[in-house]
């Protein structure tokens, strides 16, 4: 086996990078540095442990079957797919223009603006919600175990019933039924 000791390898005439026309293979335990930009082009496979550092651009469909650990901003142009069981866990912010969540989810507290939310399925509030505009019920209520201490107004549309009788709805009428049991 020969061995070259060199300080520099350009190309032949010395104006270029080399060409490694049968690959690149760097022995294991051995540490490849690169101070320069690092482009690929091609299919790319890493194994083991990998520590990139600085801006780093993917292009095209990236996988990260080991999983992947950023430190730093993210910016995904494009869609960002967790698929096959896989976690995406973060503890800072995520601006997404749309957000679209499948299977078992849970968050943390969510604050600033969710301009529309849209819930397919059930929807499960574990502690109180605050409703600071209008609520509209497009089907049936149905309130359990609780105590109403004021309304503002009520808007029924058609006629209020108990016991296929007609509620009195005026003052006068209310008195009356008050006293004569009506």
């Amino acid at each position: 086996m020969s061995e070259l000791r060199v300080d520099n390898i350009v190309s032949q005439d010395g104006t270029a990078a080399p060409i490694y026309s049968k690959g690149l293979n760097i022995g294991a335990g051995v540490t490849l540095t690169n101070n320069g930009d690092f482009v690929v082009g091609g299919a790319t496979s890493i194994a083991g442990n990998t520590q990139i550092s600085g801006i780093t651009t993917f292009s095209g469909a990236s996988t990260f079957s080991a999983g992947a650990s950023v430190t730093g901003d993210v910016t995904v142009t494009g869609s960002l797919n967790v698929t096959g069981g896989g976690n995406f866990n973060t503890t800072g912010i995520i601006t997404a223009g749309t957000l679209n969540v499948s299977g078992a989810t849970s968050f943390g507290d969510i604050t600033g603006t969710i301009g529309t939310l849209v819930v397919t399925n059930d929807g499960t509030v574990g502690g109180a919600l605050t409703v600071t505009g209008d609520l509209t019920v497009n089907g049936t209520t149905t309130t359990i175990d609780t105590v109403v201490t004021a309304v503002d107004s009520l808007a029924v549309d058609g006629e209020i019933t108990t016991g296929g009788k007609p509620v009195a709805t005026t003052g006068k009428a209310i008195a009356m039924a008050m006293v004569f049991g009506g």
